[in-house]
């Protein structure tokens, strides 16, 4: 499914397209491409960059949202595209780190058919149930769920919700099945009805409803605790030993592009999440920006593959 909206259509600089070392860039509008739907954490990113650079760059900015295959259908597209600088890709770690471990055949190289732009932002996640579930913490879930033996089920909307529940399982012992989504607001959408009976999931779908009370958090994933649920104990503490997992959200674009275009790229997006707006905003969607260097993002994306490799082993997580 291939969704397209123009998010600014007026140049407001004329003069902007003009990139360090006299290049011209960009000429013409840009894509980005986001591989999950509207509503996701990525998509919320996304939209939020794309109004704002626009204006910078003076040129607009169409979000296309490409789902499917876990993000790698979008990944394949951007992979293809023409290597000019205006087309980019808001990636994950389902598409470029992950997909290395999980897919057999995804269908593009993650590092050798991309150039790194920047990363925008972290996502913690959550352990979440409804709030008539009968566990009111993690410790509780554990003990309701190895009761109920192999009648739990759990929701995924990406390969982060499925890592993040498959290493809780693998941690705690007890079973679920799992239930595939094309997105996380779709697995959202069926945990609030009561068709599944829990979901380790991102903010930007989940967090109206834990904020509403519908929904009940029982544990965030990173090691330490979040801003958004202070109050909310980390798996670790809440005696999930060694639980340490979080998802996250970066810009690339072709391998090949222009480094006129990476640096312009570079410059633009971090000035918009490095704001206090921006930082508001991805707090908001439940989010940490979290920006550097072209250099940086291939760093961080090189640790992020290796730990993949450790998170697939730990949590059984089958090559598909």
């Amino acid at each position: 499914m291939i969704g397209r909206r123009l998010v600014l259509a007026t140049p407001l600089l004329p003069f902007a397209a003009q990139a360090q070392g006299g290049d011209a860039f960009p000429t013409r509008p840009l894509r980005a491409i986001v591989p999950f739907p509207p509503g996701s954490a990525t998509d919320g990113v996304a939209r939020f960059v794309a109004e704002r650079i626009s204006r910078s760059l003076g040129q607009p900015v169409v979000v296309e949202n490409v789902t499917g295959g876990n993000g790698a259908i979008a990944a394949r597209q951007a992979a293809r595209a023409a290597p000019d600088g205006h087309s980019f890709l808001f990636a994950t770690n389902s598409t470029h780190a992950a997909a290395v471990h999980l897919m057999r055949e995804p269908g593009y190289d993650p590092v050798r058919d991309f150039a790194p732009v920047t990363l925008t932002s972290i996502a913690p996640l959550v352990l979440m149930v409804r709030a008539d579930f009968p566990a009111t913490d993690v410790a509780g879930f554990i003990t309701e769920a190895k009761a109920r033996g192999n009648s739990l089920n759990y929701g995924t909307g990406n390969i982060g919700s499925l890592a993040a529940a498959q290493l809780l399982i693998s941690i705690t012992g007890i079973s679920a099945e799992r239930i595939s989504y094309r997105g996380t607001p779709a697995a959202v959408t069926d945990l609030l009805a009561g068709r599944l009976h829990f979901m380790v999931s991102d903010l930007a779908s989940a967090g109206e409803h834990v904020r509403a009370g519908t929904l009940r958090a029982l544990g965030v994933t990173p090691a330490q605790r979040i801003p958004m649920l202070p109050d909310v104990p980390t798996l670790q503490e809440a005696g999930v030993p060694g639980y340490d997992f979080a998802s996250w959200v970066a810009v690339f674009l072709p391998s090949r592009s222009p480094e006129a275009a990476i640096t312009r790229l570079n410059r633009e997006i971090r000035a918009v999440l490095d704001s206090e707006e921006g930082r508001r905003y991805s707090l908001g969607l439940g989010l940490v920006s979290s920006t550097g260097t072209p250099e940086d993002l291939a760093r961080f994306q090189a640790r992020e593959i290796e730990q993949w490799g450790r998170i697939a082993q730990a949590a059984g997580l089958p090559r598909e």
